[in-house]
């Protein structure tokens, strides 16, 4: 019943709003009664364009070179207030911060799910994409200077690393529904980064970062410069970036990874014995596998408790108490866990150019090149086999004892499993290159209409490869090895059999027992490097419009129309190897058989914007005005949709003003998510028939039968903005979206659970696969229409600044508060509800209810201050965990994390400015929340700090 309920009753959101996890939200509220940073970017009549842009004031005191940033969250232009909720990250913030990735900036946003992937092997390792709401990647759209990007890999999405923080001007953040206003995608809403488009002088920017623990070294170096020539008509501009960290691949570097913990599947449950189905353990080894080798064999087997030493001596084998399929606690085993990656090592180098020429007054042309080339190195554990290879009795190697005691047991084969520590740990390395060229016009007819034409072409590229991988096949042969009746000496079987038929002269006997036994031979004859080469290619040409037709009584009707055109292309290629063979779907390496796809996608979209104010300085409206925009997409996939969006504001005195949106959004499954193939990964699953865990094999796909999903958003608020408060800006925002048909992969533990679960749904059941002991062999977790996700909440903002007389100059000195609340996140597919919201740990993973950014700053003089409280959330381990039943409470409850951060910068002259910074001052740890994989993830949520103290320093030069 208490599974149940969690699913279907829903106390008032008051109530909701109540309780201890609000504590470090109050003290940042109190704390902004403090003066602070007004966010207010201010059209030619005073009208503020966005009560959201933390840093329009704080660009225009630094004398930052990029006035361009306009925030308006519509495609109107300037003059009009969009009711949609905007928030914006300045040049200035990302300066203060020191801020070197976009991984690192989705951390000053409440609203994004922080999901940078750290070694997943069936994703790009190192990826980050931006997530709004944590509703998938795919569902937000990621604009670069408002146009679109290709994606960065053949899985779908655009990893932000190769953005050049150092060129980034501004970050502009618009959520909700805004696919009718910005493009077809936005579901969940828009990121768009404006890079520097207009410079002159030279710029250089040059850090270095450590951490606490001496690693994770961090050098960073920008550069821009540009001139301007005839008269300031032509304008050319380039700029470079280079950065590198060199992240962290042991997990056992921090206090907090050491002692081996797992997530325990408990073999001694029963329903009725008090005890957990699975609880975190410490001292967690492996039960079926050592670096040697051991047997694998029921207790009253006489090759029970054996394993394979020096030279492959037979030695005892101690299991641990209790023991499960592949971890036990205690005894003589091994680990690998601490070897888990922290963060893997990435370089990124990145080039940008553009010229500006102003053909007359009225009409400007442009040009840019965009290139980015990002390398990320990541290691995975070393190849081994949990008790699945046969030793046969006759096997070359076998020491005389172990076939003494076969044959006199009558045994013909054992159970072996083993880590293959020779092979080197694995390393699944991604290289990712961006190219980006572009052209357009910008122009204005007179009478306020401008317009605006651009061309654009995206050819990226991206490799990906797994070294010391293992060819299944080879390895398989080689281990079973014999005595050749020809020479006396150890001889693969097929070579040295009656058939002729499975012989392989190049076969290379192995020899297995004992730590280091595996000759240099036989590792050439098995071991490898699987490799996937993708290039993504996208063609795209857009015009926009833009200006007043006419007034009403209020003022002027604004009118936006345009249209894009794009054509996009992925063709991937894999090593031979990684081909799955047709019978049995499965590729010739032990891991990551990429399956290649080619696939194309066309679309056509053409939108309208119109803004119309209906009232202005009246006794019952300072100003009202409604908002409407209407898209029509064809996409070459699956037609024609329609999406649409209506929005109003009104102010009934200066001070006050109240917002609204509802709006129908559009996705489009994308190339990879109709054509990609069949790809295999091997995760743990935990049979809920035996509660026993074992390495399962499970397929992932695209699907060429998906439809467009469908999104409904609503969204309401308030802004205020007190005239007797100079410079206090408020805002709350309530947001609901639901989406049918939502394209989604199901996890395959969520498909054995609702299969062999107590709700025995046959649907999910045909997913499944079973070998011939009824075990699990193999899920299909391919993508499909689900039936709805929903999200819900609110963003609230509280900014304000004033200036000050400190340290014997003018400055001003200010605070911001961002904050996030989530009220609902869920996924409905065949019926079942899973509750994403406050799931840590889960993979695909959900969200925190409260996530919060505090900042306090000043600037004033040659010297700028701040200091940055982050505040993220905490939750359960999993939702679907059953308190007491499936995991203790206490272990399923897991606390937030609130981190401080500090940074100075002090201009020494008009050329010169050192800074700092430092991350997570008091050293906060994550929680350890580990996954039950054969390494695994000692804290499985990336939305926590895991490098610990870090330290920034950098010089900046201007000339």
């Amino acid at each position: 019943m208490r599974k149940a309920l969690s699913a279907t009753y829903r106390s008032p959101l008051s109530a909701r709003l109540k309780g201890p996890s609000l504590g470090a939200i109050a003290l940042m509220l109190l704390t902004n009664a403090a003066p602070a940073w007004a966010r207010q970017a201010q059209d030619a009549n005073g009208a503020t364009q966005s009560e959201s842009a933390p840093n329009a004031a704080a660009n225009a005191q630094t004398g930052g070179e990029n006035m361009e940033l306009v925030v308006t969250g519509s495609r109107l232009g300037s003059g009009f207030t969009a009711p949609t909720p905007v928030t914006v990250i300045g040049e200035a913030q990302i300066q203060d911060q020191a801020i070197a990735s976009v991984a690192e900036l989705a951390y000053e946003i409440p609203q994004l799910r922080i999901n940078q992937n750290v070694g997943k092997s069936s994703e790009p390792v190192g990826q980050s994409v931006a997530d709004l709401r944590a509703l998938g990647g795919a569902r937000t759209l990621l604009l670069l200077d408002g146009r679109r990007l290709a994606a960065t890999s053949p899985f779908g999405g655009i990893d932000t690393n190769i953005f050049p923080v150092s060129l980034i001007s501004g970050v502009e953040v618009v959520t909700g529904g805004a696919s009718a206003a910005y493009g077809s995608d936005a579901v969940a809403g828009v990121v768009n980064f404006s890079i520097l488009k207009k410079f002159e002088g030279v710029k250089i920017d040059a850090s270095y970062g450590l951490s606490d623990y001496a690693d994770h070294y961090r050098p960073v170096v920008s550069a821009a410069a540009g001139h301007s020539f005839l008269d300031g008509r032509l304008n050319l501009t380039v700029a470079g970036d280079f950065y590198r960290n060199t992240g962290q691949t042991r997990v056992d570097s921090r206090p907090w990874g050491r002692g081996d913990p797992v997530l325990f599947s408990n073999p001694n449950y029963t329903a009725t014995n008090g005890q957990t189905r699975n609880y975190i353990a410490y001292n967690a080894l492996y039960s079926r596998m050592t670096f040697g080798g051991v047997t694998v064999v029921p207790a009253t087997s006489p090759l029970y408790g054996i394993q394979f030493g020096t030279n492959g001596n037979p030695t005892p084998f101690t299991y641990g108490n209790p023991a499960n399929t592949i971890f036990m606690l205690g005894g003589s085993g091994v680990s690998l866990i601490g070897e888990g990656n922290l963060l893997s090592p990435i370089t990124r180098y990145s080039g940008f150019g553009r010229v500006n020429f102003e053909v007359s007054d009225s009409l400007t042309a442009w040009a840019e090149v965009l290139w980015s080339h990002v390398e990320v190195r990541s290691d995975l554990p070393p190849n081994y086999d949990n008790g699945t290879l046969t030793i046969q009795r006759d096997n070359a190697y076998l020491p005389s004892s172990i076939r003494a005691t076969m044959l006199a047991n009558n045994i013909g084969s054992f159970a072996f499993g083993r880590v293959n520590l020779e092979d080197g740990m694995s390393q699944n390395n991604s290289d990712a290159r961006a190219l980006r060229y572009a052209a357009g016009l910008e122009g204005r007819l007179g009478g306020g209409w401008e317009w605006d034409l651009h061309i654009q072409r995206s050819e990226n590229t991206f490799r990906q490869e797994a070294r010391n991988n293992r060819i299944q096949s080879r390895w398989l042969q080689g281990v079973d090895s014999v005595i050749s009746p020809v020479t006396g000496l150890p001889a693969c079987r097929i070579n040295a059999n009656a058939s002729t038929a499975d012989d392989n002269p190049a076969c290379v006997p192995i020899n297995v027992f004992g730590p280091g036994s595996i000759s240099p031979a036989a590792l050439a004859w098995y071991r490898g490097t699987s490799f996937y080469d993708a290039r993504m290619n996208q063609d795209s040409i857009g015009a926009n419009v833009a200006g007043s037709p006419f007034q009403t009584w209020a003022g002027d009707v604004k009118l936006a129309v345009g249209g894009e055109y794009r054509h996009e292309q992925i063709d991937s290629v894999s090593d031979p190897i990684s081909i799955a063979n047709p019978a049995t779907g499965v590729g010739g390496w032990r891991s990551i058989n990429q399956q290649p796809f080619s696939g194309k996608l066309t679309v056509w979209e053409g939108y309208l914007e119109a803004a119309v104010p209906l009232a202005k300085d009246t006794a019952f409206a300072k100003n009202l005005d409604v908002n409407g925009a209407i898209r029509y997409t064809d996409y070459s996939s699956s037609g024609g949709v329609t999406t649409w969006k209506v929005g109003i504001n009104y102010a009934p005195i200066a001070d006050v003003r109240f917002r609204g949106t509802i709006s129908r959004d559009i996705r489009a499954a994308n190339i990879n998510e109709l054509f990609s193939g069949r790809n295999q990964v091997i995760n743990s699953v935990t049979d809920p028939r035996n509660n026993v865990t074992t390495p399962t094999l499970s397929f992932s796909g695209g699907n060429s039968a998906l439809k467009p999903e469908k999104a409904d958003t609503k969204a309401v608020g308030v802004v205020f903005q007190p005239s007797f408060i100079p410079g206090l800006n408020a805002s709350i925002d309530y947001y609901s979206i639901k989406i049918n048909d939502a394209i989604t992969a199901i996890p395959p533990q969520t498909i054995v659970n609702n299969c062999f679960g107590p709700a025995n749904i046959s649907s999910f059941c045909s997913l499944i696969t079973l070998n011939s002991v009824n075990q699990i062999a193999s899920i299909q977790a391919t993508l499909i229409n689900a039936q709805t996700i929903e999200a819900a909440g609110l963003d609230m903002e509280l900014s304000y600044r004033r200036p000050v007389e400190w340290f014997g100059s003018t400055g001003t000195i200010g605070t911001r508060l961002l904050v996030n609340y989530m009220d609902k996140l869920a996924v409905t597919a065949s019926g079942v509800t899973t509750i994403l919201l406050g799931d840590i740990a889960a993979d695909p993973g959900g969200q925190p209810r409260w996530k919060a950014n505090f900042d306090l700053t000043y600037a004033g003089g040659p010297l700028r201050l701040g200091a940055y409280v982050r505040y993220i959330g905490g939750g359960k381990f999993r939702t679907t965990f059953v308190d007491d039943v499936d995991l203790p409470a206490d272990q399923n409850d897991v606390k937030g994390r609130a981190y401080v951060d500090l940074s100075a910068a002090y201009k020494l002259n008009e050329h010169i400015e050192l800074y700092g910074k430092v991350d997570n001052l008091l050293n906060n740890a994550p929680p350890v929340i580990p996954n039950a994989i054969f390494v695994p993830t000692v804290s499985n949520s990336q939305m926590y700090d895991k490098v610990g103290r870090y330290y920034v320093a950098g010089v900046r030069l201007k000339f």
